[in-house]
């Protein structure tokens, strides 16, 4: 009859298990281990920390050799491995702040250290009577729809501070779905947020290359964003001038975020960083459509070109990011 059961094996115990022949990591329907040394240097690190991770699933049965209890890893192999990888001493200990531990093989820990790892329980789903059937459709019932955390929802999980919550916040603006710009699916996946925090970095230091700057702005500005007000108002001033000049922006590709930041970037660039629009949105926008026709013909050429060449690849390199913005400021503010 199939039981299952939750139950805790410390780390010593499981090592123990492994190294006597009754731990089986990769059966036949398990992957390779993948995991690189920095993802496996990180386990270590939540575990010195004494924070929780996933529970793993283990098939238990009897050796008809030896009698005694055998265990086969349905899901959580790469967890172990991490582990009894770092108990053997093959890897040090690179993604860590604390000073304690930074660099260090397990050898190397003080003996306190070594006895929070190996006195570390590990959540457990026990598994008896199970046919190799119902295992493997275990197997894939648990792995099918495992999604990775985005960049942003890793942000959202581990940040904090004014920088956090100002991005956070323009991520719940309204505009985002009125205008189509994301779907409810990147909705829940916080990319509004990541967005936002796009463009607040254009807007207070101008195009940059990829979102590593995102980062450095998380870090930098915990305690305070003075830069919050000045932001918040132009973005509401140029989204405001937008939806003027593109009532139906939600049916236009510029409603697209690659194309967003562009024109954003664009409007920056011809107010001089200022929360006022000079140009009529009206006849601006009538440019906007007649350029979105060029970018739409069958053979392109000139700035329509150019332009769609830099949205195609690398949207988010310095040069292509500088390219659209140039492109999008001659049309709207032509000379």
């Amino acid at each position: 009859m199939p039981n299952r059961r939750t139950t805790t094996k410390d780390i010593s115990l499981l090592h123990q298990l492994f190294r006597d022949g009754q731990l089986e990591l990769a059966p036949e329907f398990q992957r390779n281990s993948v995991w690189p040394a920095p993802a496996k240097a990180y386990l270590i690190d939540t575990i010195l920390a004494d924070r929780p991770i996933p529970l793993l699933f283990l098939e238990r049965h009897t050796s008809a050799q030896t009698g005694r209890p055998v265990y086969r890893v349905i899901d959580g192999q790469q967890r172990l491995r991490a582990i009894f990888d770092y108990l053997d001493g093959r890897f040090r200990l690179t993604q860590t702040k604390d000073t304690r531990w930074r660099n260090k093989r397990f050898a190397q820990l003080a003996a306190a250290d070594r006895e929070r790892i190996l006195n570390y329980d590990l959540v457990v789903e026990e598994l008896t009577g199970y046919s190799d059937p119902d295992i493997r459709d275990l197997f894939v019932r648990i792995n099918k729809y495992v999604v990775s955390l985005s960049r942003q929802e890793l942000r959202h999980a581990k940040e904090s501070g004014r920088f956090y919550d100002f991005v956070e916040a323009l991520g719940q603006w309204d505009f985002w779905q009125e205008a189509k710009v994301f779907t409810p699916l990147q909705v829940r996946r916080m990319r509004p947020v990541e967005f936002s925090a796009e463009l607040a970095v254009l807007l207070v230091e101008g195009p940059q290359d990829k979102k590593v700057a995102i980062d450095l702005y998380y870090g930098a500005y915990q305690d305070s964003f003075p830069y919050a007000r000045p932001v918040e108002s132009r973005l509401r001033t140029y989204f405001s001038w937008i939806s003027k000049g593109l009532p139906d922006l939600a049916e236009r590709r510029y409603r697209r975020p690659v194309d967003l930041y562009a024109l954003v970037g664009a409007i920056d660039r011809q107010t001089g960083g200022q929360a006022r629009v000079r140009l009529e949105p009206q006849s601006a926008g009538e440019r906007l459509v007649s350029f979105e026709r060029q970018l739409n013909g069958k053979r392109p050429t000139g700035d329509a070109n150019r332009y769609l060449v830099a949205a195609s690849r690398q949207t988010d390199n310095l040069r292509p990011r500088l390219t659209r913005i140039e492109v999008l400021h001659k049309v709207i503010a032509p000379d």
